[in-house]
């Protein structure tokens, strides 16, 4: 396996993944003061730019997605409209129970990215829509390893994620938020047992996008 190699020398990025990256940012997600359906929204507008990426990556898939980081299960019930297999993996119990609501025909898990390293099950693709972008240079490398553990040989990911010069936090209005250099989150996926990673997006977009296929171990 390469070195890790990444653009940030801010030590203030490192730790210990576990529970504690994604708890905090679950709390702050389900928390009442914050109107999560108002800013993510509950449904797919006919003209949203992002379907012209996620529709022909689910269906190229072929088999069963896992939406990790669900949030209020927009994309999740979207795919299963489609005619996809699909369900919802999210920490935020208050999101879990607001997509369980709006969508009760989609099947929607409550737990988090640490959750799926003890999983039975295999997914063919797994969608992460922007729902590791709390996760510093501490937690994200190994959240994409557990990501790779819950695929099939074969499978594939798609990520979305804040990209930028350098590996640095800023402020979101949910909560701190991290932009990842696209060389950086190339290497990290290829570390975590990822190949054919591919560009959805320019590389000097602010809002970058990433597939990859699970190599065999």
């Amino acid at each position: 396996m390469r070195a890790r190699r990444y653009a940030s020398g801010n030590r203030a990025l490192r730790g210990s993944f576990g529970a504690r990256a994604q708890a905090s940012a679950a709390e702050a997600y389900g928390t009442q003061v914050v109107d999560v359906a108002g800013i993510l929204g509950t449904a797919i507008s006919p003209a949203d730019p992002d379907r012209a990426i996620i529709e022909p990556w689910a269906s190229g898939v072929g088999g069963r997605i896992l939406d990790v980081g669900s949030g209020t299960g927009r994309w999740t019930a979207h795919l299963d409209a489609l005619g996809h297999t699909v369900e919802g993996l999210e920490p935020a119990e208050r999101l879990v129970n607001l997509a369980r609501a709006h969508f009760p025909g989609v099947t929607f898990h409550h737990g988090a990215i640490a959750d799926l390293v003890e999983a039975d099950r295999r997914w063919d693709g797994i969608l992460s829509w922007y729902s590791l972008i709390h996760m510093g240079l501490g937690e994200l490398p190994e959240a994409l390893a557990i990501l790779r553990t819950a695929l099939r040989d074969g499978g594939s990911l798609l990520l979305s994620f804040f990209s930028g010069p350098r590996l640095e936090a800023f402020s979101h209005p949910i909560a701190t938020a991290y932009r990842w250099p696209m060389a950086d989150m190339e290497q990290a996926l290829a570390d975590a047992g990822f190949a054919d990673v591919a560009q959805q997006m320019g590389p000097f977009s602010a809002h970058a996008v990433m597939s990859a296929r699970a190599i065999e171990r």
